[in-house]
C-alpha cells in the first residue's frame, strides 16, 4: 500500500508541474461562465483534480474511511477494485467539479487548496469514532 501512495503522489505532481504551465498562460483570459457540461476547459480543473487525488491520499493515510463503509454496507462482498473506483470518482472526479466550480480558481495555490481541503473536510464528516484505527 505505501508503494502504491507513492507512486500516485508522483503521478499527481507530474500532473500539477505540467497544468501549471499551461495554465499560467491562459489565467489572463476573459472570464468564461462555467457549467458542467464545460467545467473541465476551466484552465485549473486538472490542478484543482490532481490536488483532489493528493487530498484523498492523504485522508487515506489519516485513517479516513472513504466509500468503503457506505458500500459494504449495500454490498458486504464488494471487490476492493471497487471501493478504489468509486473512491476515485467521488473524492477525485466530483471533488474536482466541487472545488472548480465553487471557488472558481484563477491561480495554482487557490487551485491546490480547493483541491486539498473538498477530500479531507469530506472524509471527516463522513468518519464515525468508531471508523477511526
Amino acid at each position: 500500500m505505501m508503494k502504491r501512495g507513492w507512486v500516485v503522489l508522483a503521478v499527481v505532481g507530474i500532473v500539477l508541474a505540467n497544468r501549471f504551465a499551461e495554465a499560467e498562460s491562459v489565467a489572463t483570459a476573459p472570464a468564461v461562465a462555467y457549467h458542467l457540461s464545460n467545467m473541465h476547459t476551466q484552465p485549473f480543473f486538472w490542478d484543482v483534480m490532481g490536488s483532489s487525488a493528493v487530498g484523498w491520499v492523504m485522508g487515506l493515510v489519516k485513517g479516513f474511511s472513504g466509500t468503503r463503509d457506505w458500500i459494504l454496507r449495500y454490498w458486504p462482498s464488494a471487490p476492493p477494485i471497487i471501493t478504489l473506483l468509486l473512491d476515485l470518482f467521488v473524492f477525485v472526479v466530483v471533488g474536482a467539479y466541487f472545488g472548480t466550480g465553487i471557488f472558481d480558481p484563477n491561480k495554482f495555490v487557490a487551485a491546490a487548496s480547493a483541491g486539498l481541503s473538498w477530500p479531507l473536510a469530506f472524509g471527516g464528516l463522513t468518519t464515525s469514532e468508531s471508523d477511526e484505527q
